[in-house]
């Protein structure tokens, strides 16, 4: 016993050497890094932090039957605008929107909780965070949209360049509030109720997204699917010729009694032979987001925060000034014709 307490001694010695090294060395790394420029590498994981957890399960939100009511009688008493002859035959109107801003926040699946969710882009509402609500919406209206009277927030998952390490923020988002039902069917398209929340695609889908995929990053300008793609073939390189591009469409039916469902989608419905299905009657404009980003394109591609080009998805939190909804609805979409965003034909 005392010869192996003999040999246990000089490696004892060494091991609280090494662990005395390690102590030091990190120690001094501490001190190099400094308060400030700790803050910055913090900053930079946060944007690139990938959550693979499942969201939450939500809850029923049912609308509220006076302010829709409400709603519904504004826009009946609102009259459609003379169409010039020019007007382009596209029911649609839009939000031309700019990045706002960032935060690990998402008022519909994690509302009230602060930090819970990954890196969002946010576009529309300034104020959007944690806590945001229908009524916060509409009490702080700055919005980095345009019109000024759309004061929803958009958000996507932030994407960063996998070369620099640095977020890209989209360059420009807008959002057409249109319709693919039937021309019957288009004209009898409702505004869209304050409070009402979506979400599309799928913030837990990993797979990869070759050449040809549906719901996959895009090249806006030369080829659709790029001149290349990435090393691990998700992403596309466009060139020079083009730059990366998304797009998501939204249901056009809502089954008229809730603003949100427990997996922010059962509530509404995608139509189908030009009509609404029964349980989902009511027709509304169906949104869609053309995202674009100042990018070409690299080799080492791109990471989302929720994870790989094929968790891209979107949030949608409405809030309208009610008469400037009711009047692109009923001199838009109900004609058949396409509205800028600031509301001209």
């Amino acid at each position: 016993m005392a010869e192996r307490r003999r040999r246990l001694r000089p490696a004892r010695a060494l091991i609280a050497a090494l662990v005395a090294l390690v102590i030091a060395t990190v120690g001094a790394v501490a001190l190099r890094i400094g308060p400030g420029n700790a803050a910055e590498l913090s900053a930079a994981a946060d944007s690139k932090t990938v959550h693979h957890a499942a969201a939450p399960k939500g809850k029923w939100i049912k609308v509220d039957k006076k302010a829709w009511n409400a709603q519904k009688a504004e826009f009946k008493k609102v009259k459609a605008r003379k169409v010039p002859a020019t007007a382009k035959r596209n029911p649609e109107f839009n939000a031309t929107c700019k990045y706002s801003h960032s935060g690990k926040n998402d008022p519909i699946v994690f509302p009230g909780q602060k930090g819970k969710s990954h890196m969002h882009s946010f576009m529309g509402n300034k104020k959007t965070n944690h806590a945001t609500t229908t009524a916060s919406l509409m009490e702080f209206k700055a919005t980095s949209c345009v019109p000024k009277k759309d004061f929803s927030s958009y958000w996507v998952p932030t994407l960063t360049n996998n070369k620099t390490g640095k977020a890209v923020q989209p360059s420009e988002f807008i959002v057409y509030y249109g319709s693919l039902l039937d021309d019957k069917n288009k004209k009898k398209t409702m505004p869209m109720p304050n409070g009402m929340r979506m979400i599309w695609g799928d913030a837990s889908k990993q797979k990869k997204t070759p050449a040809g995929s549906r719901d996959a990053f895009y090249c806006s300008g030369g080829p659709v699917e790029g001149k290349s793609r990435s090393k691990d073939g998700n992403w596309p390189v466009c060139g020079d010729g083009g730059t990366v591009h998304f797009m998501m469409r939204y249901p056009d039916c809502w089954d008229g009694k809730h603003l949100d469902s427990p997996d922010h989608k059962s509530h509404v419905a995608y139509g189908s032979m030009g009509d609404c299905p029964k349980s989902h009657p009511v027709r509304i404009p169906a949104i869609t987001k053309s995202i674009y980003y100042p990018t070409h394109g690299v080799k080492e591609g791109y990471t989302l925060s929720s994870g790989m080009a094929s968790s891209m998805h979107g949030d949608v939190f409405i809030a309208w000034d009610t008469k400037t909804m009711a009047d692109r609805v009923k001199s838009c979409v109900r004609q058949l014709v396409t509205c800028q965003s600031n509301g001209k034909f």
